[in-house]
Protein backbone atom coordinates (compact mmCIF):
# COMPACT_ATOMS: atom_id res chain seq x y z
CA UNK A 1 0.00 0.00 0.00
CA UNK A 2 1.64 3.57 -0.65
CA UNK A 3 0.85 6.84 -1.13
CA UNK A 4 -1.39 8.19 -3.89
CA UNK A 5 0.90 9.77 -6.33
CA UNK A 6 -0.42 8.78 -9.29
CA UNK A 7 -4.18 10.02 -10.61
CA UNK A 8 -4.53 9.26 -13.82
CA UNK A 9 -3.19 7.99 -16.86
CA UNK A 10 0.17 9.27 -18.00
CA UNK A 11 -1.15 12.48 -15.61
CA UNK A 12 1.66 12.58 -12.72
CA UNK A 13 1.38 14.90 -9.71
CA UNK A 14 4.86 16.11 -9.07
CA UNK A 15 6.24 14.75 -5.44
CA UNK A 16 7.05 17.44 -3.12
CA UNK A 17 10.97 17.53 -2.18
CA UNK A 18 11.23 15.46 1.00
CA UNK A 19 10.57 17.53 3.81
CA UNK A 20 11.04 21.16 2.18
CA UNK A 21 10.38 23.29 5.01
CA UNK A 22 7.01 22.70 6.11
CA UNK A 23 4.19 25.56 6.15
CA UNK A 24 3.53 28.02 5.71
CA UNK A 25 1.99 28.60 8.95
CA UNK A 26 -0.03 31.72 10.07
CA UNK A 27 0.65 34.44 12.43
CA UNK A 28 -3.08 33.73 14.49
CA UNK A 29 -1.61 30.18 15.44
CA UNK A 30 1.17 31.49 17.24
CA UNK A 31 -0.13 34.49 18.96
CA UNK A 32 -0.74 32.97 22.35
CA UNK A 33 3.10 32.95 22.21
CA UNK A 34 3.78 35.98 20.95
CA UNK A 35 2.01 37.90 23.75
CA UNK A 36 3.09 35.44 26.82
CA UNK A 37 6.66 35.79 25.56
CA UNK A 38 5.82 39.56 25.08
CA UNK A 39 4.69 39.47 28.75
CA UNK A 40 7.75 37.75 30.45
CA UNK A 41 9.95 40.56 28.81
CA UNK A 42 10.80 39.24 25.40
CA UNK A 43 11.73 41.35 22.87
CA UNK A 44 9.62 39.55 19.94
CA UNK A 45 8.73 42.70 18.03
CA UNK A 46 12.90 43.62 17.00
CA UNK A 47 13.04 39.78 16.09
CA UNK A 48 9.96 40.02 13.31
CA UNK A 49 11.46 43.64 12.71
CA UNK A 50 14.79 41.77 12.21
CA UNK A 51 13.03 38.83 10.17
CA UNK A 52 11.66 41.47 7.59
CA UNK A 53 8.35 41.73 8.65
CA UNK A 54 7.47 45.69 7.71
CA UNK A 55 4.51 46.09 10.07
CA UNK A 56 4.33 45.28 13.68
CA UNK A 57 3.26 42.11 14.65
CA UNK A 58 0.16 43.33 16.10
CA UNK A 59 -0.93 45.17 12.82
CA UNK A 60 -0.62 42.09 10.63
CA UNK A 61 -3.85 39.67 10.12
CA UNK A 62 -3.58 36.35 11.60
CA UNK A 63 -3.60 34.71 8.22
CA UNK A 64 -0.24 36.45 7.67
CA UNK A 65 1.96 33.37 6.51
CA UNK A 66 5.02 32.88 8.42
CA UNK A 67 8.07 30.58 7.88
CA UNK A 68 7.74 27.49 10.03
CA UNK A 69 11.68 27.77 10.82
CA UNK A 70 10.64 31.86 11.88
CA UNK A 71 8.43 30.24 14.67
CA UNK A 72 11.31 28.35 15.69
CA UNK A 73 13.61 31.43 16.15
CA UNK A 74 11.35 32.75 18.45
CA UNK A 75 11.23 29.73 20.29
CA UNK A 76 14.67 30.34 20.21
CA UNK A 77 14.62 33.50 21.45
CA UNK A 78 12.37 33.36 24.17
CA UNK A 79 14.22 30.17 25.40
CA UNK A 80 17.36 32.10 25.65
CA UNK A 81 15.81 35.14 27.11
CA UNK A 82 14.06 33.31 30.10
CA UNK A 83 16.32 30.53 30.30
CA UNK A 84 13.50 27.83 29.76
CA UNK A 85 13.51 25.42 27.28
CA UNK A 86 10.13 25.38 27.49
CA UNK A 87 9.12 28.87 26.95
CA UNK A 88 6.88 28.96 29.92
CA UNK A 89 4.40 26.66 28.26
CA UNK A 90 4.96 23.82 30.86
CA UNK A 91 4.58 24.07 34.44
CA UNK A 92 7.63 22.38 34.74
CA UNK A 93 10.58 24.50 33.60
CA UNK A 94 13.77 22.90 32.06
CA UNK A 95 16.72 25.10 31.89
CA UNK A 96 18.23 26.41 28.41
CA UNK A 97 21.82 24.17 28.97
CA UNK A 98 19.39 20.99 29.28
CA UNK A 99 19.35 20.72 25.15
CA UNK A 100 22.58 21.14 25.40
CA UNK A 101 22.66 18.24 27.42
CA UNK A 102 20.80 16.20 25.56
CA UNK A 103 22.18 17.03 22.51
CA UNK A 104 25.65 15.86 23.79
CA UNK A 105 24.29 12.48 25.03
CA UNK A 106 22.34 11.82 21.48
CA UNK A 107 25.57 13.15 19.92
CA UNK A 108 27.19 10.04 20.80
CA UNK A 109 24.35 7.26 19.16
CA UNK A 110 26.20 4.79 17.09
CA UNK A 111 22.35 4.52 15.25
CA UNK A 112 19.27 6.35 15.28
CA UNK A 113 17.44 3.86 17.36
CA UNK A 114 20.03 4.58 19.82
CA UNK A 115 19.56 8.32 19.70
CA UNK A 116 16.19 7.95 19.82
CA UNK A 117 15.83 6.20 22.53
CA UNK A 118 18.38 8.30 24.47
CA UNK A 119 15.89 11.56 23.00
CA UNK A 120 13.33 9.81 24.79
CA UNK A 121 15.09 8.94 28.35
CA UNK A 122 16.58 12.06 29.04
CA UNK A 123 13.53 14.21 28.39
CA UNK A 124 11.34 11.78 30.49
CA UNK A 125 14.04 12.37 33.03
CA UNK A 126 14.10 15.89 32.89
CA UNK A 127 10.10 16.40 32.37
CA UNK A 128 9.52 13.70 35.33
CA UNK A 129 7.15 11.62 33.37
CA UNK A 130 6.87 8.79 30.79
CA UNK A 131 5.93 11.33 28.04
CA UNK A 132 8.49 9.59 24.97
CA UNK A 133 8.93 6.60 24.30
CA UNK A 134 10.41 4.15 21.40
CA UNK A 135 9.11 0.90 20.48
CA UNK A 136 9.82 -1.93 17.97
CA UNK A 137 6.36 -2.88 16.45
CA UNK A 138 6.82 -5.68 13.92
CA UNK A 139 9.63 -3.95 11.74
CA UNK A 140 9.48 -0.74 12.50
CA UNK A 141 11.02 1.39 15.11
CA UNK A 142 8.19 3.94 16.29
CA UNK A 143 9.33 6.77 18.52
CA UNK A 144 5.54 8.13 20.51
CA UNK A 145 5.30 11.26 22.38
CA UNK A 146 1.91 11.58 24.19
CA UNK A 147 1.13 14.90 26.01
CA UNK A 148 -2.24 14.06 27.13
CA UNK A 149 -1.36 14.58 30.80
CA UNK A 150 1.82 16.76 29.60
CA UNK A 151 1.63 20.26 32.14
CA UNK A 152 0.86 22.78 29.50
CA UNK A 153 0.05 25.81 30.90
CA UNK A 154 -2.58 26.98 27.92
CA UNK A 155 -4.14 23.48 28.07
CA UNK A 156 -7.58 24.64 27.78
CA UNK A 157 -6.35 26.17 24.21
CA UNK A 158 -7.15 23.41 22.35
CA UNK A 159 -5.70 24.85 19.12
CA UNK A 160 -2.42 25.89 20.45
CA UNK A 161 -2.24 22.37 22.33
CA UNK A 162 -2.47 20.55 19.03
CA UNK A 163 0.13 22.85 16.82
CA UNK A 164 2.25 22.51 19.60
CA UNK A 165 1.75 19.25 19.84
CA UNK A 166 2.70 19.23 16.20
CA UNK A 167 6.06 21.39 16.17
CA UNK A 168 7.06 19.42 18.94
CA UNK A 169 6.98 16.45 16.94
CA UNK A 170 8.68 18.15 13.78
CA UNK A 171 11.49 19.26 16.14
CA UNK A 172 11.90 15.93 17.33
CA UNK A 173 12.61 14.37 13.86
CA UNK A 174 14.68 17.70 12.57
CA UNK A 175 17.18 16.48 15.63
CA UNK A 176 17.39 13.03 15.02
CA UNK A 177 17.75 13.70 11.11
CA UNK A 178 20.63 16.38 11.93
CA UNK A 179 22.42 13.90 14.02
CA UNK A 180 22.03 10.81 12.12
CA UNK A 181 23.71 12.32 8.83
CA UNK A 182 20.36 12.19 6.92
CA UNK A 183 19.55 8.31 8.45
CA UNK A 184 16.20 9.99 9.85
CA UNK A 185 14.61 10.76 7.16
CA UNK A 186 15.37 7.93 4.76
CA UNK A 187 13.83 5.72 7.53
CA UNK A 188 10.47 7.32 7.62
CA UNK A 189 7.71 5.78 6.77
CA UNK A 190 4.26 7.07 8.07
CA UNK A 191 3.69 9.94 10.80
CA UNK A 192 0.82 10.30 13.27
CA UNK A 193 -1.01 13.40 14.72
CA UNK A 194 -3.65 13.66 17.24
CA UNK A 195 -5.65 16.78 15.37
CA UNK A 196 -7.60 15.77 12.97
CA UNK A 197 -7.54 16.62 8.91
CA UNK A 198 -10.55 19.04 9.01
CA UNK A 199 -8.93 20.98 12.03
CA UNK A 200 -7.85 24.97 11.46
CA UNK A 201 -4.33 25.67 11.24
CA UNK A 202 -2.92 22.46 9.44
CA UNK A 203 -0.15 24.46 7.22
CA UNK A 204 2.62 22.62 9.17
CA UNK A 205 1.67 18.83 8.71
CA UNK A 206 2.70 19.99 5.11
CA UNK A 207 6.32 19.37 6.48
CA UNK A 208 5.72 15.39 6.17
CA UNK A 209 6.44 13.89 2.49
CA UNK A 210 5.24 10.62 4.07
CA UNK A 211 1.27 9.37 4.60
CA UNK A 212 -0.04 11.35 7.77
CA UNK A 213 -2.67 9.71 10.33
CA UNK A 214 -4.66 12.52 11.63
CA UNK A 215 -6.76 11.84 14.70
CA UNK A 216 -5.05 9.71 16.09
CA UNK A 217 -4.26 9.21 20.47
CA UNK A 218 -0.63 10.07 20.00
CA UNK A 219 1.94 11.34 18.07
CA UNK A 220 4.46 9.21 16.38
CA UNK A 221 7.58 8.86 14.24
CA UNK A 222 7.62 5.54 11.99
CA UNK A 223 10.69 4.18 11.04
CA UNK A 224 12.10 1.52 9.16
CA UNK A 225 13.47 -0.66 11.43
CA UNK A 226 16.93 -1.72 9.34
CA UNK A 227 17.66 1.30 8.41
CA UNK A 228 17.22 3.04 12.35
CA UNK A 229 19.89 -0.08 12.69
CA UNK A 230 22.34 1.04 10.20
CA UNK A 231 25.76 2.58 12.07
CA UNK A 232 25.64 6.60 12.10
CA UNK A 233 28.36 8.37 10.06
CA UNK A 234 29.99 10.44 12.55
CA UNK A 235 31.05 13.36 11.39
CA UNK A 236 34.52 14.84 12.65
CA UNK A 237 32.89 17.95 14.60
CA UNK A 238 29.66 18.14 16.04
CA UNK A 239 27.75 21.27 16.92
CA UNK A 240 26.81 21.16 20.61
CA UNK A 241 27.28 24.98 21.48
CA UNK A 242 25.14 26.61 23.75
CA UNK A 243 22.67 27.47 20.99
CA UNK A 244 20.62 24.44 21.85
CA UNK A 245 18.12 22.59 20.04
CA UNK A 246 16.57 25.32 18.40
CA UNK A 247 19.24 26.15 16.72
CA UNK A 248 19.78 22.35 15.42
CA UNK A 249 15.94 22.74 13.62
CA UNK A 250 16.63 26.34 12.36
CA UNK A 251 19.62 25.05 10.39
CA UNK A 252 17.83 22.02 9.82
CA UNK A 253 14.78 23.91 7.88
CA UNK A 254 16.60 26.94 6.13
CA UNK A 255 18.93 24.47 4.50
CA UNK A 256 15.42 22.74 2.59
CA UNK A 257 13.77 25.99 2.09
CA UNK A 258 15.55 26.71 -1.27
CA UNK A 259 14.11 22.90 -1.96
CA UNK A 260 10.37 24.30 -1.65
CA UNK A 261 10.71 27.18 -3.19
CA UNK A 262 11.00 24.99 -6.31
CA UNK A 263 7.39 22.79 -5.99
CA UNK A 264 5.77 23.48 -9.08
CA UNK A 265 2.47 25.39 -9.36
CA UNK A 266 1.02 22.21 -9.36
CA UNK A 267 1.72 21.28 -5.90
CA UNK A 268 1.13 24.68 -4.46
CA UNK A 269 -2.26 24.21 -5.55
CA UNK A 270 -2.48 20.66 -4.08
CA UNK A 271 -1.02 21.94 -1.01
CA UNK A 272 -3.93 24.83 -0.75
CA UNK A 273 -6.49 22.05 -1.87
CA UNK A 274 -5.23 19.90 1.04
CA UNK A 275 -5.89 23.54 4.04
CA UNK A 276 -9.73 23.01 2.51
CA UNK A 277 -9.91 25.36 -0.22
CA UNK A 278 -11.81 22.83 -2.87
CA UNK A 279 -12.66 25.23 -5.73
CA UNK A 280 -11.06 26.79 -8.63
CA UNK A 281 -12.79 30.26 -7.39
CA UNK A 282 -11.06 29.95 -4.00
CA UNK A 283 -7.84 28.80 -4.99
CA UNK A 284 -7.24 31.13 -7.75
CA UNK A 285 -8.28 34.31 -5.48
CA UNK A 286 -5.23 33.01 -2.84
CA UNK A 287 -2.53 32.90 -5.53
CA UNK A 288 -4.22 36.23 -6.63
CA UNK A 289 -5.43 35.13 -10.21
CA UNK A 290 -7.98 34.13 -12.39
CA UNK A 291 -9.64 30.78 -12.58
CA UNK A 292 -8.90 30.36 -16.23
CA UNK A 293 -5.38 31.26 -15.67
CA UNK A 294 -5.11 28.64 -12.75
CA UNK A 295 -6.12 25.88 -15.12
CA UNK A 296 -4.30 27.50 -17.79
CA UNK A 297 -0.96 27.19 -15.66
CA UNK A 298 -1.72 23.77 -14.06
CA UNK A 299 -2.27 22.36 -17.85
CA UNK A 300 1.23 23.71 -18.57
CA UNK A 301 2.09 21.22 -16.07
CA UNK A 302 0.03 18.28 -18.00
CA UNK A 303 -2.28 18.37 -14.63
CA UNK A 304 -6.05 19.70 -13.81
CA UNK A 305 -7.71 21.02 -10.94
CA UNK A 306 -9.88 18.19 -11.21
CA UNK A 307 -7.47 15.61 -10.75
CA UNK A 308 -5.76 17.52 -8.03
CA UNK A 309 -8.63 17.27 -5.59
CA UNK A 310 -9.68 13.87 -6.75
CA UNK A 311 -5.68 13.21 -5.42
CA UNK A 312 -6.55 14.74 -1.86
CA UNK A 313 -9.65 13.24 -1.97
CA UNK A 314 -8.34 9.31 -1.97
CA UNK A 315 -5.00 10.44 0.53
CA UNK A 316 -8.05 11.69 2.80
CA UNK A 317 -10.02 8.30 2.11
CA UNK A 318 -6.69 5.73 3.04
CA UNK A 319 -5.93 7.87 6.05
CA UNK A 320 -9.65 6.60 7.60
CA UNK A 321 -9.39 3.55 5.63
CA UNK A 322 -6.34 2.67 7.47
CA UNK A 323 -8.13 4.50 11.03
CA UNK A 324 -10.84 1.69 11.16
CA UNK A 325 -13.51 3.48 9.26
CA UNK A 326 -16.12 1.92 7.72
CA UNK A 327 -16.06 2.10 3.40
CA UNK A 328 -19.73 3.77 3.39
CA UNK A 329 -18.86 5.88 5.89
CA UNK A 330 -15.47 7.23 3.98
CA UNK A 331 -16.98 7.22 0.69
CA UNK A 332 -20.48 9.55 2.44
CA UNK A 333 -17.65 11.81 4.54
CA UNK A 334 -16.04 12.58 1.20
CA UNK A 335 -18.78 13.72 -0.71
CA UNK A 336 -19.33 10.90 -3.11
CA UNK A 337 -22.54 10.57 -4.83
CA UNK A 338 -22.93 6.89 -3.84
CA UNK A 339 -20.75 3.95 -2.60
CA UNK A 340 -19.82 2.19 -6.37
CA UNK A 341 -18.52 5.60 -7.49
CA UNK A 342 -16.07 5.76 -4.25
CA UNK A 343 -15.43 2.10 -5.21
CA UNK A 344 -14.49 2.92 -8.84
CA UNK A 345 -12.25 6.07 -8.40
CA UNK A 346 -10.07 4.64 -5.01
CA UNK A 347 -9.56 1.22 -7.28
CA UNK A 348 -8.59 3.37 -10.67
CA UNK A 349 -6.07 5.00 -8.64
CA UNK A 350 -4.65 2.56 -6.35
CA UNK A 351 -5.81 -0.75 -7.98
CA UNK A 352 -7.31 -2.45 -5.15
CA UNK A 353 -10.99 -1.55 -3.90
CA UNK A 354 -11.39 0.63 -0.51
CA UNK A 355 -12.52 -3.16 1.36
CA UNK A 356 -9.18 -4.78 0.37
CA UNK A 357 -7.44 -1.35 1.24
CA UNK A 358 -9.15 -1.30 4.72
CA UNK A 359 -8.77 -5.42 5.39
CA UNK A 360 -4.93 -4.94 4.84
CA UNK A 361 -4.80 -1.94 6.98
CA UNK A 362 -5.86 -3.48 9.37
CA UNK A 363 -3.64 -6.74 8.87
CA UNK A 364 -0.80 -4.38 9.17
CA UNK A 365 -2.26 -3.01 12.29
CA UNK A 366 -2.66 -6.14 13.97
CA UNK A 367 0.85 -7.79 12.60
CA UNK A 368 2.98 -3.99 13.96
CA UNK A 369 1.86 -4.65 17.64
CA UNK A 370 5.31 -4.82 19.85
CA UNK A 371 6.81 -4.96 22.88
CA UNK A 372 8.50 -1.71 24.63
CA UNK A 373 12.25 -1.18 24.25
Amino acid sequence: MGRLDVLTAGSQASRKPALAGGGPIELGQIRPVIESARAHGVHVDELFEELGYADPIDQLPDATPLKLSDYYRLQRLTARTLDDLTLKLSERKLTYKTGDFVLSQMASSRTLKEAAERLCEYFNMMHGDAYNSARVRGESLVLTVDDSTFPYTFRENEALTLFVGDTVLIKVHCILDSLSQGLAERALQRVSVVRSREAAGNGQTRFWDVPVHFGQAVYELVYDFDIACQQIEQPEEIDLSNVGLFSHVIDWLDRRQDARQRLSFAERVRELIADGLTSQTSVAAKLQMSPATLRRKLADEDMSFRALVLQDRLVAAQNLLAAGQSVSAVSDSLGYSDVRAFNRAFKKALGITPAKYAEASKAETGASRGVDL
